[in-house]
């Protein structure tokens, strides 16, 4: 989302590098459209030799902001951790997606999204801090947006924008299990193990002898995965107890 204004010290912001010094680097602040150096001194935190080692024109990097003198902002590259340059970057990703949203929405009203940040851009600013939250609000409590201070036919073209774009993206995890069991009633309680530790919404397939699938679905992908391997560990482990062998391996 387009900032108003100047960032504040230690903010992290996604800037652009436009040009590279023997000693320096300019870079645009893309959400503020203000201009800032990084010294080579902030480049890194080995000596630098030179600077195009590091970084290259059009390149976008996360920055720290050292110092905010007028419009002359200093940037430092060296003293954004690895884990918050990724976040901040995905983060302004997201953002590029929700500009384009709400460049949607401004269509459906028949004006421009210069319009847009105009009419309703410091309202965002100041409720929901961001465009991407903005069109989450929209597409789950769109009653919210109105009690905000968005102005009612905005929020009816952002919430039909964010209904038509904004699908909740679900995951998939799966597991081949090999399971054989020797005891007489080995197949019934093969079904019974089964039947009584896969939970609802998850599915087991049988393949061939001795092989199955277990399949699960959710939002999350870590915890879906975790959740077909606890079943599939369950399932395996209960075989073995019954004079069976099995075993099981994660596919996805």
């Amino acid at each position: 989302m387009r900032k108003h204004g100047l960032p504040s010290r230690n903010e992290i912001v996604v800037c652009k590098i436009e040009k590279i010094y023997p000693n320096s680097v300019s870079a645009k602040l893309l959400e503020y459209d203000k201009n800032g150096m990084i010294h080579v001194s902030e480049v890194a935190k080995r000596w630098v030799r030179d600077i195009r080692e590091f970084l290259r024109e059009n390149q976008v990097v996360a920055c720290r902001v050292m110092k905010v003198d007028g419009d002359h902002i200093q940037l430092s590259v060296k003293r954004v951790y690895k884990e918050d340059a990724t976040k901040k970057l995905n983060e302004f990703k997201r953002e590029g997606k929700a500009e384009k949203m709400l460049e949607l929405a401004a269509k459906e009203m028949k004006k421009g999204v210069e319009q847009a940040h105009s009419e309703i851009g410091s309202k965002v600013e100041e409720e929901f801090g961001s465009l991407t939250k903005l069109f989450e609000t929209a597409l789950k409590k769109p009653e919210l947006l109105k009690a905000k201070g968005i102005p009612g036919l905005w929020a009816k073209a952002i919430t039909k924008t964010a209904k038509k774009k904004f699908v909740e993206k679900t995951y998939e995890s799966k597991a081949e299990l090999s399971i054989v069991c020797y005891r007489p009633d080995g197949v019934r309680l093969i079904r019974d193990v089964i039947s009584s530790n896969v939970p609802e919404g998850m599915e087991i397939k049988y393949i061939s002898a001795p092989k199955y699938v277990l399949k699960g679905t959710g939002k999350n992908h870590k915890q879906v995965k975790m959740q077909v391997e606890g079943v599939a560990d369950k399932i395996t482990k209960e075989i073995n107890k019954n004079d069976g062998e099995a075993s099981f391996q994660i596919l996805e």
